[in-house]
C-alpha cells in the first residue's frame, strides 16, 4: 500500500512540475525545487517503513525506484497534454487536490497523534516546520519572475 500510494503520489508530483515547465522554465523550476523539498523527507519515511515492515534494503530501494519513476509518466503526460491555458488550469487543479488530500489525509493525522513527553515543544517544532515550508513556497511564487542565472 504504501509504494501504491506513493506511486500515485509521485505521479501527481510529475503532473505538476510538468504543467509547471509547460507555462515557464522559472515556474518549472520552483516547481521542482517544491517537489524536491517535500519528497526527500517523504520518501526516506517511505523507505524507513518498508525496512520496518520487514523488506530487505535492496527490495525497499526498488520499492521507491519503482514508484519514483511514476512521476516521469505524470511529467511526460502533463508536457504533452499542456498546450492550452485550460488543460494547465485543469492539471493543476487536479495535483493542488491530491496534494491537499495528501496533506489532510496522511501528515495531519500523524503530527496529531504524536506522543512526545514534551508536547508543546513537538507542537512548536511542527508549527514552526509548516510555517517555514509555506514561507518558502510563498517566496518561491513571489519571486519566481525574478529568477535569473
Amino acid at each position: 500500500m504504501v509504494t501504491i500510494g506513493d506511486g500515485i503520489h509521485n505521479f501527481a508530483d510529475g503532473l505538476a512540475i510538468g504543467a509547471a515547465f509547460s507555462v515557464s522554465w522559472k515556474s518549472g523550476l520552483a516547481t521542482s525545487l517544491a517537489v524536491f523539498c517535500h519528497e526527500l523527507p517523504h520518501e526516506l519515511g517511505d523507505f524507513a517503513i518498508l525496512l520496518h515492515s520487514g523488506v530487505s534494503v535492496k527490495k525497499a530501494l526498488m520499492l521507491n525506484v519503482a514508484s519514483a519513476l511514476t512521476s516521469f509518466i505524470g511529467l511526460y503526460i502533463a508536457l504533452t497534454i499542456s498546450t492550452d491555458m485550460a488543460t494547465k488550469q485543469w492539471i493543476a487543479a487536479i495535483t493542488s487536490g491530491l496534494f491537499l488530500y495528501v496533506g489532510l489525509a496522511d501528515m495531519l493525522p500523524t503530527m496529531v497523534h504524536a506522543d512526545n513527553r514534551r508536547p508543546w515543544l513537538m507542537f512548536l517544532l511542527q508549527n514552526v516546520g509548516l510555517l517555514s515550508g509555506w514561507g518558502i513556497l510563498l517566496l518561491l511564487s513571489l519571486y519566481e519572475d525574478k529568477i535569473g542565472f
